[in-house]
């Protein structure tokens, strides 16, 4: 039975030697009204020819078949079938991706149309529920521990990170043909990206299925899990990179200019205060000057490296500098104080004092600096709008 919501919506179906489950699969979402079934064969090989043949000669102009190879991945797959349906399929509003191995069913598909077309916001998920018992430990346990990790980093609770139920309107082709990764680590990428730019992200549970403890799947539970997590880990490691170097040069600079400061300038030696906060004077000046010059590096390093953060660069600029301040005078008063209280040695101090403020500024440069405001993502209607 055909339902209105599914008229304007493609399925993309990713494929890599699929069992015969697939064409009784494209044969039904074809039954409940898809506007178009794109099957991208991922390089399976000949012994899985008839099955795509099959598909092919359903004799439906709704149904197209890619094929290709040598095997690329899934996120490649993913991209293919993308740019088909940009280029060919200009009446498909809104897009759905489902895997080829049994896992997502025709009614869920046509229940996130039917979400789709309610509320077409950023990108759906079909969320499983992990905590069922036909659930392998292996998937319930990793999905787990990624859920958490990328909530810790991005900021943003997913329930199944590793869904491959997708659903999105056409105007985010453009965007998603820009994610990176040819394999698993696409669909991560796909949620940092969404992250990154402040794409809402939401979720519709959908039916656990998993056949034969997910035997079928291609997933390799070794080299995929270390590209997922790399992606993952990723953005932190750029973070603690560009924080690693910027460290290195404020605390050259301010090495030198405190012992300069001391050394020749005994005026500096005083403790000079500010409403309730006390300093002395030449940690104060020299702990400013070295983070003028180190902070102007660290914005450049993590506005592109780090977050890849594409708007205008005054936006952040001064988002960024006034974090800078704020770290600036608590890095000074913590040290000041330690040294002042204590007797600690004001130079070796001030390595754990940077420490504990790392964390604090990858949280405010996350949310806030390179975060704060969602981007537009346009309607593209022009061939000009993609990358390619």
């Amino acid at each position: 039975m055909a339902h209105d919501y599914a008229e304007d919506t493609a399925v993309l179906i990713p494929s890599y030697q699929p069992d015969r489950k697939l064409p009784p699969y494209v044969a039904q979402l074809l039954g409940a009204g898809f506007a178009k079934i794109v099957v991208v064969d991922d390089g399976s090989g000949a012994a899985y020819d008839g099955i795509f043949t099959a598909l092919g000669q359903q004799a439906d102009p709704r149904v197209r078949v890619i094929r290709y190879t040598p095997n690329h991945g899934k996120g490649y797959a993913l991209r293919v079938g993308m740019r088909c349906l940009w280029e060919e399929c200009p009446e498909c509003a809104y897009v759905l991706t489902a895997d080829s191995d049994g896992q997502h069913t025709v009614a869920d598909t046509l229940r996130m149309a039917e979400a789709l077309h309610a509320d077409s916001r950023g990108l759906l998920l079909g969320s499983r529920d992990f905590s069922l018992p036909n659930v392998p430990a292996k998937s319930r346990m990793g999905n787990r521990i990624t859920s958490a990790v990328f909530r810790v980093l991005y900021g943003q609770l997913v329930g199944d990170t590793q869904t491959g139920l997708r659903g999105f309107a056409r105007a985010l082709l453009p965007r998603f043909l820009q994610t990176k990764g040819d394999r698993y680590e696409y669909e991560m990428n796909q949620l940092i990206d969404c992250s990154t730019d402040r794409i809402p992200i939401r979720a519709l549970p959908i039916e656990t299925v998993y056949e034969n403890n997910n035997e079928n799947s291609h997933f390799n539970p070794v080299k995929d899990s270390w590209r997922i997590y790399r992606v993952i880990l990723s953005r932190i490691f750029r973070f603690i990179a560009a924080s690693l170097i910027s460290f290195l040069v404020d605390y050259g600079i301010y090495l030198l200019l405190n012992n300069v400061f001391r050394l020749h300038v005994p005026a500096l030696n005083q403790t000079v205060g500010f409403l309730f906060v006390r300093f002395v004077a030449r940690i104060g000046l020299a702990a400013v000057l070295a983070r003028i010059v180190s902070s102007t590096l660290n914005f450049l390093l993590n506005r592109s490296y780090v977050f890849g953060n594409r708007s205008r660069v005054s936006a952040s600029f001064w988002r960024y500098a006034a974090t800078v301040v704020v770290i600036v005078a608590l890095s000074a008063w913590l040290t000041s104080s330690l040294h002042t209280w204590f007797g600690w040695n004001d130079n070796l101090v001030k390595m754990p004092v940077d420490i504990l403020l790392f964390f604090l500024s990858y949280y405010v440069q996350r949310r806030w600096v390179f975060g704060g405001h969602p981007q537009e993502v346009p309607a593209a209607t022009h061939e000009e709008h993609m990358p390619q």
